[in-house]
């Protein structure tokens, strides 16, 4: 089998080549931490176990250039506190290689910067990712792939929704289900988000149970039982009637 040409891969290919030890692969944030554990010289590792430092893509661009800034590295003593951090700050979380540090090395920051070429090809495999996220080619995707992506972009939009704010955001990720919907109404009938697209950006709560509905039903569809789809085309319906705004 060939390599797939890079323009092709999609989100789950990128971070294939990382290790993705927290945050939702699918939908990255776009700021992340990258750590490598430390191993020997531990005088000038000030018993620390990792060397961390943090990313961050602008949701804004410059001359249709993308902006993103990365931060000096920070020492720190164990994982547990790192994914503590990650956690707390809903932060992309990254594994780098290991890193064996050599007797001779006095200053754990410089040598952290012969590292640099590695980090810089985890930068550039993260920021290919969230452009993935960002710009949804529905015409290259298989019926399958399109329902993961509407599913996950309503979970996405639902999270936003329960945490509150981010309306620009919400905005946005609807715009792909409508881009998702517009390619369902050319190509795939029978496909239809409508009902959904109009109220996902409610703060009812019967509208997870929705997504999930939606979920079922478009796979009932794919897999042709068209029997349960039309059980749950029932439930859809009763269920959006109930909800109010």
């Amino acid at each position: 089998m060939g390599h797939k040409p890079l323009a092709l891969l999609c989100v789950c290919d990128y971070f294939k080549f990382m290790k993705f030890e927290y945050g939702d692969s699918d939908n990255p944030t776009g700021n992340a931490i990258i750590f490598w554990r430390l191993e020997g010289n531990t005088e000038v590792l000030e018993n620390a176990e990792i060397v961390a430092s943090n990313f961050v893509i602008s949701p804004l661009q410059y001359k249709n250039e993308t902006l993103m800034v990365n931060f000096p590295p920070v020492l720190i003593e164990n994982h547990e506190e790192l994914l503590a951090l990650a956690r707390n700050n809903n932060i992309d979380l990254i594994r780098g290689e290991d890193i064996k540090v050599p007797d001779e090395v006095k200053d754990i920051y410089k040598f952290y910067k012969k590292q640099i070429k590695k980090y810089n090809g985890v930068l550039q495999q993260y920021l290919l990712a969230y452009k993935e996220k960002k710009n949804v080619n529905v015409s290259m995707m298989s019926l399958p792939q399109l329902i993961n992506q509407a599913d996950s972009i309503m979970r996405g939009v639902r999270k936003m929704v329960r945490k509150g704010g981010e309306q620009e955001h919400v905005g946005e990720e609807i715009g792909k289900l409508r881009e998702i919907q517009h390619y369902f109404d050319n190509e795939m009938k029978g496909f239809d988000l409508t009902g959904i697209i109009s109220i996902i950006d409610q703060p009812d709560m019967y509208i997870d149970q929705l997504v999930d509905l939606y979920r079922q039903k478009f796979l009932a569809i794919f897999l042709e039982d068209y029997e349960k789809a039309r059980t749950l085309k029932g439930e859809i319906e009763r269920l959006e009637e109930n909800i109010t705004f």
